[in-house]
């Protein structure tokens, strides 16, 4: 039986608008777009991967795993 799917928002959510510096994010540039990432959410996806399928909604298209877990995509 496949694994359910997972929607991710990514932009908002997983690439927050205005975090607090000390909330563990760090600034990117990706497809001309500036973005802030965390490697904690990272982690979590590994953890929802084992369970789902993980489906992208971002404007970064298909670059957002490579980028947030790219562990799972080699």
């Amino acid at each position: 039986m496949p694994k359910p799917l997972l929607f991710l928002d990514v932009d908002g959510v997983l690439n927050p608008v205005c975090p607090h510096p000390d909330a563990g994010f760090d600034a990117h540039t990706l497809l001309g777009y500036a973005v802030l990432l965390s490697a904690r959410h990272g982690e979590w996806l590994r953890e929802l991967a084992g369970t789902y399928d993980l489906v992208w909604a971002t404007t970064w298209r298909n670059v957002s795993p490579l980028h947030l877990v790219p562990d799972l995509w080699k």
